[in-house]
């Protein structure tokens, strides 16, 4: 990267051990786009989905479609988020600090949720008892392929190998080069969505959004890309590179999101322009820049308001996992006592983020704290601080797209 500095940064102790007020407002955001994606659009215009399947009777909200058939823009969001922190947490951690702390922050969420879903897919979904266990199986050890308990563990495979890449340059003592490595990333993800957008290869968008693709950050790497670069600007200055490599990233990024725009039009009979997600996406970036640029101001100003948006912050994970089960059966229930498809609505999104919550603040932390006695035992007198516990080590997961 260019020394010269075109924007200084906040200095680094003036971030440190600070929530970060703005991302856990925005993927709270991000996922509440995608609860109203898979409960108010996919719900009774996709019959294969989860959601239709556990509400039974589709409840129509055709009003909602502008925005809710865009929903699936969360997935982008959240990408860009998790390139974010996991460059910050992983800045203050060993590799095997860091190791720790992804499978603390991943896998009581998955166990305790995964397993909810299964029960509730035994007693309300219509496929049999052994393609549930198998589903359930390969939830619970994140196997890389579909299918899942729930559709919406599609990204964490995703996740879990954008953390291998940053494991392995913390393993071998170069994170100075995690940069590098992700903006190569990140440009080769761009380079195939300008030639997909070219036509010069027809079939390309489609090959280059199948699972492996997504495996192996074609697909999303320009996503990823924008949140490492948007931390290396923020900690250490924007210079003439950084900015060339985020404008490179975001027009990579719109290509993907025209594509996704496109293939979610197709499936679902809509419109596939992609104006909307655009301008969802455009807002979220911009956003996402103010609020690292307030974030001191605000946590100085309103110390009592952080510690509630934590709270909510902690909980998209678990509204991730749960909103679709959760939700669609709440609303299956209102509907069913004769409540209007407003009303149903709202209580599906009431009850799956009580759910969240409850989840985030009595259960996960209980699963644990046991798990870490188990991966990271400490001797009498030594101290345990800092695994799982930072301020923003765990705001790196997303939501749903499709099942692939």
């Amino acid at each position: 990267m260019s020394p010269v500095s075109l924007h200084a940064a906040p200095p680094a102790q003036a971030q440190a051990s600070r929530p970060l007020i703005g991302l856990d407002l925005l993927r709270f955001g991000a996922a509440a786009l995608v609860m109203v994606f898979h409960l108010a659009c996919t719900e009774w215009l996709d019959p294969s989905s989860e959601a239709a399947a556990l509400v039974g009777t589709p409840i129509p909200f055709p009003a909602l479609l502008p925005l809710s058939s865009q929903g699936w823009i969360g997935v982008q969001m959240f990408f860009v988020i998790s390139g974010y922190v996991i460059a910050y947490s992983a800045s203050q951690a060993s590799a095997s600090r860091f190791l720790v702390n992804r499978v603390l922050r991943l896998m009581p969420g998955i166990w305790f949720c995964a397993t909810l879903s299964f029960v509730l897919a035994l007693i309300f979904m219509p496929e049999p008892v052994t393609v549930l266990l198998a589903w359930y199986a390969r939830t619970l050890v994140l196997f890389p392929a579909p299918r899942w308990i729930d559709g919406v563990y599609w990204t964490l495979g995703i996740e879990i190998i954008f953390y291998g890449l940053v494991f392995a340059l913390l393993a071998l003592r170069r994170f100075d080069r995690l940069e590098s490595v992700v903006l190569a990333v990140g440009l080769a993800s761009t380079l195939m969505w300008c030639l997909a957008a070219m036509s010069v290869w027809p079939d390309l968008g489609r090959i280059i959004s199948t699972r492996i693709a997504k495996l192996i950050l074609v697909t999303h790497g320009c996503h990823f890309a924008l949140g490492v670069l948007l931390w290396s600007g923020a900690s250490r200055g924007f210079t003439r590179l950084r900015l060339l490599g985020i404008a490179a990233c975001t027009v990579g990024g719109l290509l993907q999101i025209r594509y996704d725009a496109g293939f979610a039009g197709a499936s679902l009979g809509l419109d596939r322009d992609p104006k909307t997600a655009w301008l969802l996406y455009a807002a979220f970036l911009g956003l996402f820049c103010l609020s690292i640029r307030t974030n001191v101001a605000l946590t100085d100003a309103l110390p009592a308001l952080a510690a509630k948006v934590r709270h909510l912050g902690l909980a998209t994970y678990p509204l991730y996992l749960l909103h679709t089960f959760i939700g669609a059966l709440a609303m299956r229930l209102l509907h069913d006592l004769g409540l209007p498809p407003a009303l149903c609505l709202a209580g599906g999104f009431a009850t799956a983020i009580a759910a969240a919550l409850l989840v985030s603040r009595r259960v996960e932390p209980i699963f644990r704290t046991r798990l870490k006695r188990m991966i990271a035992p400490t001797e009498p007198g030594r101290a345990t601080r800092g695994f799982a516990s930072g301020p923003i080590d765990d705001l790196a997961i997303p939501v749903r797209q499709r099942s692939s």
